[in-house]
């Protein structure tokens, strides 16, 4: 009984030694896996440096493990940088490093780059620039994730481009998709709309934009904005105007054209000197009748386009020596300077919501206290009139104070106008900023849809305006015929519409000494020698005597506040071209697995010791 009793104890000694001996050797391997730091990109580096090897996946494709130093030096991600990024700050499981390497569960090389981009939006924003659903025109933000590339598939994985480097380099990787496209069509697609010199400060251009504002970025791109300039070298389709009509004066030539601006109404053009100064030809094409105008300007006169015009046809101008972030009105030109947003987007705000000054600084005429004829130093969130004054003489305006000529829609905008009185109504309200919208004003609706949104009562036209009822039956009605008639010229006469939104008042025709001092709605459409002024009065008189006319308190009242928008929908998750089960790893079991056992072993040390005292004291 004795001696089996002491060979119990011996094998409870004996196993709890050894339980706890492989504990301990456990404990040195988790220190290993849970090392910290994990090891540096000597470590890594060295193995992959000359590693001609390849990693075969399941769908045959193979994978090569080669890395090259220069390229990681090179790019921004390297331990040197402004933000310290190693190999393993990229190449992690759950957890943290560990060699031998776990067993990728991507299936094919696309799965594998999928995976492989999840990573970045540990330190990036979510973005994928100039993609949309190439058939049906979607939103990036609608279009599923197996349509998009994915992060190292426009990036690559070792060889990164800084930002500024990503127009030279990057278009190989483009054309691994685009494979019908030519190289320069690539390098044309990325590359950045540039202007003259470095511009003002905090200026970054509308590219730096894109990135993570794609829909907004492409939808621009449409816009009369984005295209109000072109480089005549680089855009010959842009130039509208016809250089061969016989019997043309001008005093300058196609070849003497540098800049084109306008797409719409009118275009002019500006010359380059040997010098460098941009100076406005002096010619004028009328895009609507196909003609010219010409400046007769003194000898020797010049209008040099930098200090007379330049504010409205740029982004990020510096007026001290007259240098711009980039050609175009930009996104800067709206949401002000991007330097600090970009370099922390959750920090630092833009000027997200643009009030109607933004549009007011280029649509108004007057005069800076600099003298120039924009407001220079204006930035979006200031308030214009610090930076400028608006022009009231009879060159630019009607003696009621509207528009005479054109680029005056604010200053018509802010004149005793109902609509002011809301806070919901600014130009975006009905303008698209960020596309093409309807028709040559770019709209976000037509015209009457637009309007009917806050004044539905008025949407059947032969209760608002009865006595047109014949009129309704030969001829389309918009709303802005009666309340923004064409009253300022821009190219031709009477081309730009009235922004007052004022009642037709052909009584002000007659205050003022007629039609050709002061027009009014009813006479822009009725022509006729009969129908004057005075008739155009005696007819609203009597259909007032005779029809019961749809009125509000004001024609135009402040409209109804909008419901809040939907909640946006999310923007997909990178690398999910195709389902992959996500990687799961057990290693958290590991230190659980050796704890237990050596807690076990100490368990059978202890009742050994017991068992081998209580003999003693039984023997005693």
């Amino acid at each position: 009984m004795a001696r089996g009793g002491l060979c119990k104890t011996r094998i409870l000694f004996w196993g709890g030694l050894l339980l706890i001996g492989l504990a301990w050797l456990g404990a040195i391997d988790v220190a290993t896996v849970y090392a910290d730091p994990p090891p540096s990109d000597g470590a890594c580096i060295g193995c992959h440096q000359n590693n001609q090897r390849t990693l075969t996946l399941p769908s045959g494709e193979e994978l090569p493990l080669l890395a090259f130093p220069e390229d990681l030096a090179a790019s921004p991600h390297n331990r040197s940088g402004e933000v310290e990024v190693g190999c393993t700050s990229c190449h992690l499981g759950p957890t943290h490093y560990r060699y031998p390497h776990p067993t990728t569960p991507a299936q094919s090389r696309d799965e594998y780059t999928a995976l492989a981009s999840q990573n970045c939006l540990e330190c990036h924003v979510y973005h994928n620039p100039l993609h949309r659903n190439a058939e049906d025109e979607e939103p990036v933000a609608n279009v599923a994730p197996a349509d998009l590339p994915n992060c190292v598939e426009c990036h690559g994985s070792h060889a990164i481009a800084p930002v500024a480097q990503i127009a030279e380099v990057m278009a190989p990787n483009c054309l691994a998709c685009h494979t019908d496209q030519a190289d320069d069509w690539a390098q044309a697609l990325i590359a950045p709309r540039t202007g003259l010199g470095e511009g003002a400060d905090g200026y970054v251009g509308s590219r730096t934009c894109l990135g993570c504002h794609t829909d907004n970025y492409l939808g621009w791109e449409d816009t009369l904005h984005a295209r109000t300039i072109h480089d005549a070298s680089l855009a010959p389709d842009a130039i509208l105007a016809d250089f061969e009509q016989p019997e043309l004066e001008l005093s300058f030539g196609l070849a003497d054209v540098k800049y084109v601006i306008g797409q719409k109404w009118q275009q002019r053009f500006i010359s380059e000197t040997e010098e460098g100064e941009l100076l406005v030809l002096p010619g004028q094409w009328n895009i609507a009748t196909n003609e010219w105008v010409v400046d007769h300007r003194a000898e020797g006169e010049t209008v040099n386009w930098r200090t007379e015009c330049s504010f409205c046809h740029v982004t990020g101008l510096d007026a001290a020596d007259w240098e711009f972030q980039e050609f175009g009105i930009g996104c800067e030109d709206c949401h002000g300077p991007g330097q600090a947003h970009a370099d922390a987007p959750e920090e630092v705000a833009v000027f997200n919501e643009p009030d109607d000054q933004v549009c007011g600084a280029c649509h108004s005429r007057g005069e800076s206290p600099e003298g120039h004829p924009f407001p220079a130093s204006y930035q979006p969130g200031d308030t214009l009139t610090d930076h400028f004054t608006f022009t009231a003489d009879e060159t630019t305006r009607w003696p009621d104070g509207s528009a005479k000529i054109h680029n005056q829609q604010y200053t018509d905008w802010i004149q005793s106008n109902k609509m002011q009185e809301s806070d919901e109504l600014t130009c975006s309200t009905c303008h698209a900023a960020h596309g093409q919208g309807e028709g040559p004003s770019q709209t976000v609706l037509p015209t009457n849809e637009l309007c009917s949104g806050c004044h539905a009562e008025k949407t059947t036209l032969a209760r608002h305006i009865p006595y047109h009822q014949q009129a309704i039956t030969k001829r389309d009605f918009a709303c802005n015929d009666c309340h923004m008639p064409l009253m300022a010229m821009s190219a031709v006469e009477y081309d730009i519409h009235n922004h007052t939104f004022s009642q037709p008042n052909p009584q002000g025709s007659l205050d003022h000494g007629g039609l050709e001092f002061q027009p009014n709605a009813c006479n822009q459409c009725h022509t006729d020698r009969a129908e004057t002024a005075e008739w155009a009065i005696e007819t609203i008189n009597w259909a007032k005597e005779n029809y019961s006319i749809v009125r509000t308190e004001y024609v135009f009242a402040p409209g109804p506040t909008p419901v809040a928008p939907p909640v946006p929908t999310p923007l997909p998750s990178v690398g999910e071209r195709h389902e992959v089960s996500a990687y799961v790893d057990f290693a958290w079991v590991r230190p659980f697995f050796f704890a237990g056992l050596g807690l076990v072993g100490l368990v059978l040390l202890l009742l050994a010791g017991r068992w081998f005292w209580s003999r003693r004291a039984s023997d005693a």
